[in-house]
């Protein structure tokens, strides 16, 4: 089963990513992600998607 770290990491190699981010934003420049790298990104967009004591969702 794939995480989504990998399905992240497939949308990032297909270029589909750049669908997502505003014009603005430069297309060129960047490091390829790593999967470690991916991994502690979702794991930082977890740990932010839950509410924190006092939040409402």
């Amino acid at each position: 089963m794939a995480t989504d770290a990998d399905l992240l990491c497939d949308l990032i190699a297909a270029g589909g990513f750049w669908g997502l981010a505003p014009g603005w934003v430069p297309r060129g420049g960047y490091a390829a992600p790593t999967r470690p790298v991916l991994r502690r990104l979702e794991t930082a967009l977890l740990i932010d998607s839950v509410p924190r004591i006092g939040e409402e969702w």
